[in-house]
């Protein structure tokens, strides 16, 4: 993609967009040695810099209870943060089981810290921000056993924790959407976690594809918005490579595979300036096809990972409409 073509995608992002992207890039620029030399652990801590300096200020959107805890994983405990708003009526709220997202390799409890009380506070729903394992030194299918086994655990003994194991949802965005997605599917096929819905914010769903195969990693993955095609190869290399996972296995790129019966209903979230766009949206498709409820919303004016930048107003406005939906499906 040429420069000229770049700066005028760069011109249809909303002003705060516009910031933010420029301010990150001069972070990248500065954290770039460090980087290079670190590896992945510095890799690590310049996402957790990046997701702090945007983060935003979200004093009055903490719920009344914030607990750490450790809950039964894949292979042993792990650890969690349960976000619990108070109700009038003194019961157990209805729980989102949020997996974040980071490539499988980044990210973190503390980094999504902001969403995920937010959410809690607006919803009225309590929201448990799971920290599993991740690639490298945890590949395929690490991460994910830690997801089956916390809503499994959600299921079977939620109330422990003071949420209603008859009310739950998964919900992730990125890398995290895509093990929600594979969960939802998963508790749908089982039967073992039966879920209210899932709700998938800007989602990995198709490591498989050549990227010129959707318009939206043509347009926007050349490293100019965020999010990268390098990025996403990066990332599916780290997740997968050694363990003789194929990436077109549906529990991997879920956009492939059949949909089973009684999949909870969807809600999908995108960024119109993100190469994950299309894909996220032809899972979307697919849900319908196979007549799951489904919805999609795409923020036409905004870059991936968006929704964890509590100063831009557009992912406020968003976190508003998603606590909205999530209320609905756990609090009818």
């Amino acid at each position: 993609m040429s420069s000229e073509v770049a700066a005028a995608q760069r011109d249809r992002l909303d002003p705060q967009s516009r910031a933010v992207l420029r301010a990150y890039e001069a972070m990248k620029a500065a954290w770039e040695e460090r980087v290079a030399e670190g590896g992945v652990p510095a890799s690590r801590a310049f996402a957790d810099a990046v997701f702090a300096a945007f983060r935003g200020s979200d004093r009055d959107l903490r719920p009344e209870r914030v607990v750490d805890l450790e809950i039964p994983g894949g292979d042993g405990p792990r650890p969690a943060r349960l976000y619990r708003p108070a109700r009038k009526d003194g019961g157990d709220p209805g729980v989102v089981l949020f997996l974040h997202g980071g490539g499988w390799m980044l990210g973190g409890i503390a980094a999504y810290d902001g969403l995920a009380a937010s959410l809690a506070e607006l919803s009225g729903a309590a929201v448990l921000s799971l920290d599993y394992r991740l690639a490298p030194e945890h590949p395929f299918p690490a991460g994910l056993s830690d997801a089956l086994a916390a809503a499994a655990f959600l299921s079977e003994s939620g109330d422990q924790i003071g949420c209603d194991p008859a009310r739950i949802a998964v919900m992730g965005d990125s890398a995290g959407g895509n093990l929600a997605a594979v969960v939802a599917r998963e508790a749908a096929r089982t039967g073992q976690c039966k879920l209210r819905g899932h709700f998938l914010i800007y989602p990995m769903t198709d490591v498989n594809a050549e990227h010129d195969h959707y318009r939206s990693r043509r347009d926007y993955g050349g490293g100019d918005f965020f999010l990268g095609n390098a990025g996403i190869d990066f990332a599916r290399d780290n997740y997968i490579d050694g363990t003789g996972a194929a990436p077109e296995d549906s529990r991997i790129s879920p956009v492939f595979g059949d949909i089973p019966d009684g999949l909870a209903p969807a809600l999908t979230i995108t960024a119109g300036h993100d190469p994950l766009r299309d894909e996220a949206f032809a899972y979307h498709s697919r849900l319908t096809e196979a007549g799951i409820s489904s919805r999609y919303i795409c923020a036409e004016t905004t870059i991936h990972a968006f929704l964890s930048f509590g100063i831009l107003d557009c992912a406020q406005a968003m976190r508003r409409e998603l606590a909205a939906a999530i209320s609905d499906t756990l609090n009818p």
